[in-house]
């Protein structure tokens, strides 16, 4: 039988006097994650015995959310569903194989570390005791009136000269012993970081946890499985692209496509299924408002307040977008688009990610397109044109947008760009960097600003630029050339303009007064575009 239910109960633990405890340790087995957020599954088996008991999980993180979380029981009854914050069991846990091997390995080297380190202090107190024995030596006095007989006094010479040796002696050989533990403790020192450093890496993440008590009842001893699932903020998933275009006589575009997993929840996830989901729960989910329009008229408001608000509005329109050791992992995920709205890649091999400390990159498949290049030229903003890719992504598969996209030319890095939401069936154009050997232009030939007109008096702007592409690589390009005369949508201001030649393509991507020129720019040749263009308008108004 299987049942779920939400876990609501927020009030201290009370276990019956007649229910027996049965401690589980529930770690992560399935991840689904988002662009912020995931949804976690635990599933666990168990053993009871006939009656009623509470499944108690500790190893749960202090931050699980009570409202998400949902258990599903195979094998028995399913009772109330308690999560406690406060006064929980403490988290019992075994040390893994390795982790045990590696304890095992620091606690080996810290004996011998020890042992050396106490037999160096041992020669080196007896070479303190050798250095009292000389300077007490030091402080016997020679011959004097009082002293004792020639004789006498020959023989503690003697005496202060042999001990005075020996204690030589002493220290010099404890210093020599002193240097052998000396050079054995530098040996160990790394062997022991080393071992330091891998039981800290072993080690799980420690926090603060929580606890779930799972009521369960059962008339005859049983074998059951328990699956709790429940939401975290604290994991993510970022796609990241290589895009790679081989320009040879046949171009050829590929994506790499791969993801960065990260998570924070204070649990290390060890062997764990990792399902990847384009659903953006912390975006918009329901569709906006429209609500009745209503228009007023007021006093003009001063100038300086205009300007400031045009400027806050052309302020927010350009604002940024928010920006976005890792290991690797050389799998390709399966893709799924089943419902037509979220596209999910289940990674087909069980991963480990450490909470706050690892970045994990997974690999999503390639993709390989058919494009077409061309040389990019706009004379009024650059002096080289750049090397374009286009093609039409036809591959069945939702291209996501990532702040983490690699371009490469033939096989060299040259540099990183946003992707953008490709669906399927959109146009594609990448750019690959400059093509220094198109060298561009921009020259205004002519401007001219002054009034026009007898008894009506009208101002008047004139000017003339040529824009020119020249072709210094040693061979031919598909170029593509833009350029810009101005639009107005007022009936005051009156343009109009002239472009020798005529362009192949006005209001160029549905943009009004951009020009584009498309020929082919063989090796050495030059092209000259030749724009003119004028405006009138009122002498009482100011042109913007």
């Amino acid at each position: 039988m299987k049942h779920a239910i939400l876990a609501t109960a927020l009030f201290p633990l009370a276990t019956p006097l007649w229910a027996d405890d049965i401690r589980l340790n529930a770690p992560v087995t399935a991840a689904t994650l988002y662009s912020e957020g995931a949804t976690l599954t635990r599933a666990v088996p168990f053993s009871a015995p006939a009656g009623r008991h509470d499944l108690l999980i500790t190893n749960l993180p202090e931050s699980l959310d009570p409202m998400s979380v949902r258990v599903a029981l195979d094998g028995a009854q399913l009772g109330a569903v308690t999560v406690r914050h406060e006064r929980v069991y403490p988290h019992q846990q075994e040390d893994s194989p390795e982790l045990a091997a590696a304890k095992s390995e620091l606690e080996f080297l810290e004996n011998d570390w020890q042992e050396a380190n106490d037999n160096r202090a041992d020669v080196l107190m007896t070479a303190e005791v050798a250095r009292a024995r000389l300077t007490y030596l030091s402080t016997l006095q020679g011959p004097s009136d009082t002293a004792a007989s020639p004789d006498v006094l020959k023989e503690t010479m003697a005496l202060i000269g042999r001990e005075t040796l020996a204690a030589h002696r002493d220290i010099a050989t404890a210093e020599r012993e002193a240097r052998q533990y000396e050079k054995q403790l530098e040996e160990l020192r790394q062997p022991l970081e080393d071992a330091r450093q891998l039981v800290e890496a072993l080690t799980p993440t420690e926090s603060d946890n929580a606890m779930l008590a799972i009521s369960i009842s059962t008339k005859a001893a049983t074998e059951g499985t328990l699956t709790l699932t429940h939401l975290t903020q604290f994991a993510r998933w970022v796609p990241a692209y290589d895009v790679h275009l081989n320009n040879a006589d046949t171009p050829q575009l590929s994506i790499e496509r791969g993801a960065f997993v990260s998570q924070f929840t204070d649990e290390d996830w060890t062997d764990v299924a990792i399902t990847l989901s384009t659903s953006r729960p912390d975006e918009q989910s329901e569709p906006s408002g429209l609500y009745p329009w209503r228009r007023h008229i007021e006093k003009e408001q001063p100038v300086t307040l205009q300007k400031n608000a045009g400027r806050l509005a052309e302020m927010e329109m350009h604002a940024p977008a928010p920006a976005a050791e890792f290991a690797m992992a050389d799998e390709t995920a399966a893709y799924s688009f089943g419902d037509g709205i979220n596209a999910t890649y289940a990674y087909p091999a069980p991963v480990s990610v450490s909470s706050a400390s690892d970045a994990l990159h997974l690999a999503l498949g390639t993709l390989d397109l058919k494009p077409e290049t061309y040389a990019f030229a706009n004379p009024m903003r650059d002096e080289t044109a750049f090397l374009m890719a286009e093609a039409t992504n036809d591959s069945g598969e939702l291209i996501l947008p990532s702040f983490e996209t690699n371009f490469f030319l033939n096989g060299t890095y040259i540099g990183q760009q946003e992707m953008p939401l490709i669906a399927e069936g959109d146009d594609i154009d990448f750019s690959f960097g400059p093509i220094n050997g198109l060298r561009l232009t921009n020259i205004v030939t002519n401007k001219v600003t002054g009034d026009k007109g007898v008894l009506t008096t009208r101002n008047e702007q004139s000017e003339t630029r040529v824009l020119t592409a020249e072709n210094l690589t040693g061979r031919a390009w598909d170029l593509r050339l833009l350029g810009r005369v101005p639009y107005s949508e007022q009936q005051d201001l009156e343009i109009t303009h002239q472009a020798t030649p005529a362009p192949t393509e006005t209001n160029y991507k549905d943009q009004r007064g951009i020009l584009m020129w498309q020929r082919e720019l063989a090796a050495g040749e030059s092209f000259d575009v030749k724009l003119s263009h004028t405006l009138q308008w009122p002498s009482e108004m100011i042109l913007r």
